[in-house]
C-alpha cells in the first residue's frame, strides 16, 4: 500500500490580472517543480478541472511510500511564486494501490454506493475512490454522484489552461 494525496487548488482572480509575461514566468517555475517531482520515486499526476468544476482548477495526485515525501513536495510547492495565487480547496489523504494512467479521472472523496459501470479502472483507497476511464462514462456518473471530474495533462498543459 502506498500513501495518496489528492490536492485540489483554485486559481485566485488576482493571477489573471497579472501581466502575461509574469504569468508565463510563474507557470514555468511551477511546471519545472511538477516535472522534477514526476521524475522522483512514487508518482505525481497533474489534472485540469478548468471548465469542469466551479470549486477547483487543478488537481495533483501524488503517490509516495513515506509521509516525508508528501510533506517535502508540499513544502517545495509552497515556495513557488505561483502558490501565492493558488487557493487550496481540499486535500484528501488515503492509502491504496495502483498508479494513474492517461485517462480522465473522477475522484469521489467518500466513495460510491452501488455497482460501478463497466469499462472503468478503479483505485480504491480506504475512504476514497478514484476512477479512470472514458469521458462518456465518467461524466454522467459525476453528475449523479458528485465528486470531481478531471483530465490528465502534462504539467505545462494544465497550467496553460488556468
Amino acid at each position: 500500500m502506498r500513501l495518496w494525496a489528492f490536492s485540489l487548488f483554485r486559481v485566485l482572480p488576482e493571477f489573471r490580472r497579472l501581466e502575461a509575461e509574469l504569468q508565463e514566468h510563474l507557470k514555468e517555475e511551477f511546471a519545472f517543480l511538477l516535472e522534477r517531482w514526476q521524475a522522483r520515486e512514487g508518482f505525481l499526476a497533474v489534472y485540469s478541472l478548468v471548465g469542469l468544476s466551479a470549486e477547483a482548477d487543478l488537481l495533483l495526485w501524488q503517490g509516495a511510500e513515506e509521509p516525508k515525501a508528501l510533506q517535502a513536495f508540499r513544502r517545495e510547492l509552497h515556495r513557488t511564486r505561483l502558490a501565492g495565487y493558488l487557493e487550496p480547496v481540499a486535500l484528501h489523504l488515503d492509502r491504496g494501490e495502483g498508479e494513474p494512467g492517461e485517462g480522465v479521472l473522477a475522484l469521489f472523496p467518500y466513495g460510491l454506493e452501488g455497482l460501478l459501470p463497466e469499462g472503468l479502472r478503479a483505485f480504491r483507497g480506504e475512504n476514497l475512490l478514484a476512477l479512470e476511464g472514458p469521458w462518456d462514462v465518467l461524466f454522467p456518473l459525476t453528475l449523479r454522484e458528485g465528486g470531481h471530474l478531471a483530465v490528465r495533462r502534462l504539467p505545462r498543459e494544465a497550467l496553460d489552461e488556468l
